[in-house]
This record gives C-alpha cells, structure tokens and sequence, in this order.
C-alpha cells in the first residue's frame, strides 16, 4: 500500500509536532523550511504550557489538554528537554479556578496568606515546560529517524507543491501572511534570560495586562522573564527601560528574580490571529494550515497537530509519541533545494 505523501511547511514547534505526528501515522513527510529548527521564532519562546491570553473555548482546550498529556509524557525522557515544573499564577479576580483546570496536575489554591493584596487569588499546578533548542532538536531526530526528509527552501507559493505530495501543510506562522491571509499580525516579545539561581525556583504568571504579560520560567540552562506584547512593532532592539520594567514587574511576582543576573535579553516576533487556524484551505482541499497561535505554539502543537492529522483523512498512532531519537546523526537524507 502506498504511503500518504506529505510535505510540511516551516521548522518551528508546529511544523516539526505536524511532521512527527504525520510520519508516526505512517504518512511519507518531507519538511520544506527556509530555516533550522534554531532559527525560528519557536527557538525564542519561553516554552511553557499555559494557555496566555485564551477566552473559554472547548476545541482550543480539547488542543491544550492533548498537548500537555503528550509533553508529561514526553517528560519522561530526559532526552527531550521537557520538564515538569511547579506554576503559580495570579489572578487579579477570584473567580475560580480556571477555565483550563481539569487539563493540569496538582491544581491547588494558594492560600491567603501566600497571596500578595494586589492580587484575589493564585493557583499552583504542575505543567511541562521545555528548553526549546533541546525540544525542537529532539523533535527534528524523532522526525528523521521516522524517516522523515528535510529540504532547505524558501516557499513563494504552497500551491505549486500540490503537484508534488497528497497534502502540503502551511505551518509558517506569521509567514503565512505572504500566502493571502491579511488576518495574520505580528506581536513583538521582549524576554530575558538570566543564569540559574536557586533564589527562583518553579515559574509565576501574571497575564492580567494583555500588552505586558509578565511570567518567570525556570528552565535548566536558564531563568525566561518576560515580558512584553508590542503590536506590530518590528525593531529588536531592547530599550533599557524595558529590562528595568520587566525585571522589576517580575521581582514584585517572585522577591528572588533581585538576585539574578540577566544575561541576554532577546526578541520574537509572535504569530497572531483571532484564532488559530487549523483548517484546509478555502480554495485548494488538499491545503492544510497549521499557524497563528500566538503565544500558544507550545500550549497547543500536539493537539493542532492531530486535528491537522484528521484534516487529512488519518488516525493518530495508538503507541506514545516518544520514540528513540538520533540527534545530529540521523540515518535520513537532508537536501537542499531552490
């Protein structure tokens, strides 16, 4: 029986979860990207599970909660650069828990007297958090152990490729502005890292000010404080008094962040949309998109993937996603391409 042909577009997390998932069902994928894994916007990300900036919506959770199972899983590999880390999120209104809940583990309410007064209430829970370059190397060697095929190209027009596989998926990201979707903008995000300190330990969210999220991710190599969500802006260059805001806003979240030592402070450019779309094309059938998930690229990337999956007319792999990966050694072939 002849394998599905698939090519899909872009490296980041979304492009290299579809090609997984893809190649995992047994589909031939060859991934088609102008850049590595290490250039994308996904190398930049803070990682974190959590849903940033998310209204109630039920395909977006359904998504959300498949992605973190996927991850705690994938956890158990040290391999993979995912790690089980403790949340705290504060909430500027006590209405609950959140709508997101039942997808975490350990959820419990911060007591009272743990709660600084500008804040009605915080929640503690358990989620997956990844140390990207690690991730999206790990993603790429169970990519091409599977048997997958890597072609460094520039794409002018998905279009045209439909000649060459059964479906092609768009999963460029703001990228896919140039293929005819106006809905797509850009969010610039200012984040730093700082060097490990046992002064912080776990990650803390405040996303109450949409245009200055702030949160502490502590990962193994480094501590992300973040952050920002410029519209439309386009420099990357990182004013002073944008390190002194971002420094002192998460101080106020965690007293340790005063004693770290920042030691780079990066920028990236989100993908944003009114929603995410996932969806075959309104034109070519055969045209899967996969992009605009703003800063849930991690949050959702497993769950978009499946759904990109039953788009395409296949069933997810029963088995779990981890598999043995060959990173920087891998048996498939890597070509270039015009």
């Amino acid at each position: 029986m002849t394998r599905p042909r698939i090519i899909v577009l872009g490296a980041g997390v979304s492009g290299l979860t579809t090609a997984v998932t893809m190649s995992l069902a047994g589909s031939d994928v060859t991934l088609h990207s102008a850049e590595g894994p290490a250039q994308t916007t996904s190398a930049l990300a803070a990682a974190i599970w959590h849903p940033f900036y998310q209204a109630p919506d039920l395909v977006y959770l359904a998504r959300a909660r498949l992605t973190y199972d996927t991850m705690c899983r994938l956890s158990a590999d040290v391999s993979s650069g995912v790690s089980m880390r403790p949340l705290t999120e504060y909430f500027q209104h006590d209405a609950g828990a959140p709508w997101w809940a039942d997808c975490v583990e350990g959820l419990a309410r911060e007591s009272k007297a743990a709660v600084p007064s500008r804040f009605a209430c915080a929640y503690r829970m358990n989620v997956p958090v990844a140390e990207p370059a690690r991730y999206l190397r790990y993603l790429m060697g169970m990519f091409l152990d599977l048997g997958g095929k890597c072609v460094l190209r520039h794409v002018v027009d998905p279009v045209p490729l439909l000649d060459e596989a059964d479906f092609v998926v768009n999963c460029c990201g703001y990228g896919s502005r140039r293929f005819g979707d106006p809905a797509v903008s850009l969010s610039r995000a200012v984040v730093l890292r700082a060097a490990p300190d046992n002064a912080v330990r776990g990650c803390f969210i405040d996303d109450s000010d949409p245009q200055a999220p702030t949160y502490i991710v502590e990962r193994d190599e480094d501590i992300v404080l973040g952050g920002t969500a410029d519209p439309e802006l386009t420099s990357t260059v990182v004013g002073e008094h944008q390190i002194e805001s971002i420094v002192r806003r998460c101080t106020d979240l965690c007293e340790g962040v005063g004693a770290l030592r920042v030691i780079e402070a990066r920028v990236g450019f989100r993908p944003m949309r009114s929603s995410a779309r996932v969806a075959r094309d309104d034109i070519h059938s055969r045209l899967l998109h996969n992009y605009g998930h703003g800063g849930g690229g991690f949050t959702l990337s497993w769950g978009c993937a499946t759904h990109v999956l039953r788009l395409a007319g296949m069933e997810a792999a029963t088995a779990s996603p981890i598999v043995p990966s060959t990173v920087g050694g891998s048996r498939a072939e890597v070509e270039s391409g015009a």
